[in-house]
């Protein structure tokens, strides 16, 4: 159920009353202040103090409208307002306030600077291995150099390759060999494992997930698909399906895929569904279509796809400003990039940018949009690397990051600082 917004008297008890009485003084004290002499440089000194001091020689406290204070609290990044609950209990109170999170994370997710935005990255470099890093998606638009930080997680290892799900309201879902999965808050260094599921890697067989929020039921859910191979080569694969509940916290099987089984890319997520590109049971009929799992009913749909035209090739999923898009090639030639304004119509398919290809000597290929800035340049994935294609002008950019940063990218993820909890439950209602 949507929270009501709170009023001016809600606001004060969250945050303490606005203003405190100075400490009295006794009669005595008054009387002899009263009796007392004081001389007209005195009075002049006194009159010039301002504001008057208590007489522990602590400022009173001014009197502010609480609403005006949850407003500036609501901009400043999540850093800040975790050394603001040590202001005093009534602050440590609100910024722990359910309602507080949620206004908190909207307002990120619609900051139109990017300001509340960084982007994962998933790397490997000769000197320090696999790991994943972060860094801010504004600085990739408009800095010259862009700084990475690590992320820390339980379980990492420099040696082991970890795959990045998704991210979800500023959680973030890591599987680790396919068979644990972690969700962490990278902003707030908080993390949980979820349930193991007996699960041993087998030969021709593979495992995609997908997470995402049920916001009917407040839920925060990942989805396992277990691709194995059927009996025979042309009977193509199976897959078999389960979905983890936060609020229960297990995992249970649900319907399998019906439309065939999932490219080995995770499930992006989009208005409370999962969306894979399906790959048909039959390895002769190699149409590609996309199928959506809603995450409140848990039922499956084919999500209608736009009129690409002649020549269409390989396609892949992405999320633009919370839309669901697609990257279409048209072999060597160019790429087009699609969006759904209006997740589940067909009408609302629209052709957002044509992207020529360069010609480079090697084969490489546009794939996954990450973002989309004021100015129109769109951030895209380009085989191990990051590339910017700015439509005006016509022009590519590649981002610049120190050079002992990583040797070659593998994922990249799109994610808001927040103060959602992996380890909370209920913080949206």
């Amino acid at each position: 159920m949507e929270n009501q917004e709170p009023t001016p008297t809600q606001l004060n008890q969250r945050l303490g009353s606005p203003s405190q009485e100075l400490p009295s003084t006794s009669s005595n004290e008054q009387t002899q202040k009263r009796n007392r002499p004081e001389s007209p440089q005195r009075k002049s000194d006194d009159s010039a103090q301002s504001p008057k001091r208590s007489r522990n020689g602590s400022l009173p406290p001014q009197s502010f409208p609480q609403e005006i204070i949850f407003e500036i609290l609501l901009n400043f990044p999540v850093q800040s307002l975790l050394r603001f609950r040590c202001v005093s209990k009534p602050w440590k109170s609100l910024i722990a306030d359910n309602f507080f999170i949620k206004k908190h994370l909207k307002r990120a997710q619609n900051d139109p600077e990017f300001s509340k935005k960084r982007v994962l990255i998933n790397t490997s470099s000769l000197q320090t291995g696999s790991s994943i890093k972060s860094c801010s998606l504004k600085s990739i638009f408009e800095d010259p150099n862009v700084n990475t930080t690590e992320i820390e997680y339980p379980s990492k290892k420099a040696s082991r390759y970890d795959w990045i799900v998704g991210s979800c309201n500023g959680l973030i879902c890591i599987a680790i060999r396919e068979d644990t999965v972690l969700l962490l808050n990278p902003t707030l260094r908080v993390s949980k494992r979820l349930p193991d599921l007996g699960f041993k890697k087998r030969r021709g067989c593979y495992t995609v997930y997908g997470f995402g929020f049920d916001a009917s039921g407040d839920d925060y859910k990942v989805v396992r698909v277990f691709c194995y191979q059927s009996k025979g080569f042309e009977d193509g694969y199976e897959s078999i399906v389960r979905v983890y509940s936060m609020r229960t916290n297990c995992w249970r099987r649900i319907q399998d895929f019906p439309f065939g089984v999932p490219f080995s890319e995770a499930g992006k997520h989009v208005d409370g569904t999962l969306n894979w590109a399906v790959l048909s049971r039959q390895y002769r009929d190699c149409s590609c279509t996309i199928v959506s799992l809603d995450l409140a009913q848990e039922t499956y749909k084919e999500v209608t796809q736009p009129c690409y035209g002649n020549g269409a090739g390989e396609r892949i999923l992405g999320v633009l400003d919370g839309c669901l898009c697609v990257l279409c090639s048209y072999g060597r030639l160019y790429a087009e990039v699609w969006v759904m304004k209006e997740y589940g119509k067909r009408e609302s398919w629209t052709k957002l940018v044509t992207i020529p290809y360069t010609p480079i000597p090697w084969y490489e290929m546009f794939l996954t949009p990450l973002s989309v800035s004021k100015s129109g340049e769109i951030l895209l994935r380009f085989e191990v690397n990051m590339l910017l294609y700015n439509p005006e002008k016509n022009m590519f950019r590649i981002p610049m990051f120190p050079y002992d940063a990583f040797s070659y990218i593998d994922q990249q993820e799109v994610y808001e600082e927040s103060l959602v909890s992996p380890t909370v439950v209920n913080q949206h209602r």
